[in-house]
């Protein structure tokens, strides 16, 4: 991707993140990788609500800071103490383009209450990202978040990290935000169900079906299929 198409996208969606209350002071983290030995992030310590085209970094693939924002003083501008999440899932997936991590209010709730997610409810969540895993608590900034998602992201585009908000990767920045966006979305409707007394999950003939046209959506991810289907996560016919 050209560098300073990146940049414009990438500020577009902290904006949005931000004032849609996906983070808040100076929350979050996001990146674009814009070729195969760069990658384009939020610096450390920045409002997202508030940055500009210039204001990202670009690291090299283990992290190394290549080039510094314009308007850092003295260059002390630097990248999140979290990029480590980020060069992982790029390590891992080749197909990732682009990183969302942040802290939407409801969905990091469902964490905090040791309530999980992993249920077959919505259709257009069943067809797009499947269930939303999510990883052990693991101390933000150290290299413990890494290790911990590291296993689920073969199978998994959205997963939720305990305590600690989510984390999204697409094929482009703006496919990353909108599965953040459908996970604060999903975890309303989990949230309104639960306070009117019960989650009803979809049969697993339903979900099925639902897995036999997920062409249609464009989607190409691997799902967990056994795991959707089984009684954890759908309700037996």
């Amino acid at each position: 991707m050209n560098e300073d198409d990146a940049r414009k996208q990438l500020a577009e969606v902290c904006r949005l993140t931000y004032w849609r209350g996906y983070v808040g002071g100076l929350e979050g983290n996001l990146s674009i990788r814009i070729n195969e030995s760069e990658i384009l992030s939020t610096p450390a310590s920045t409002c997202k609500g508030r940055v500009a085209p210039e204001h990202f970094i670009v690291t090299d693939t283990t992290g190394n800071q290549l080039r510094t924002p314009p308007h850092a003083r003295g260059g002390r501008a630097k990248p999140s103490s979290e990029l480590a999440m980020h060069i992982i899932a790029y390590k891992l997936r080749p197909d990732i383009r682009a990183i969302v991590h942040a802290h939407p209010i409801v969905a990091t709730g469902f964490t905090v209450a040791g309530v999980p997610m992993q249920r077959c409810v919505l259709p257009e969540v069943v067809t797009t990202v499947g269930i939303v895993p999510t990883a052990p608590y693991a101390t933000p900034s150290t290299n413990e978040v890494p290790i911990s998602i590291a296993a689920l992201l073969s199978k998994h585009d959205l997963i939720l990290l305990d305590h600690h908000g989510a984390l999204s990767v697409g094929r482009d920045i703006w496919d990353a935000f909108y599965k953040i966006e459908m996970l604060e979305n999903f975890a309303k409707t989990l949230l309104a169900a639960h306070q009117l007394g019960n989650v009803k999950a979809l049969k697993s003939s339903q979900v099925k079906k639902l897995l036999d046209i997920r062409g249609v959506y464009g989607v190409t991810n691997t799902l967990p299929v056994e795991k959707m289907l089984s009684s954890d996560c759908s309700e037996p016919d």
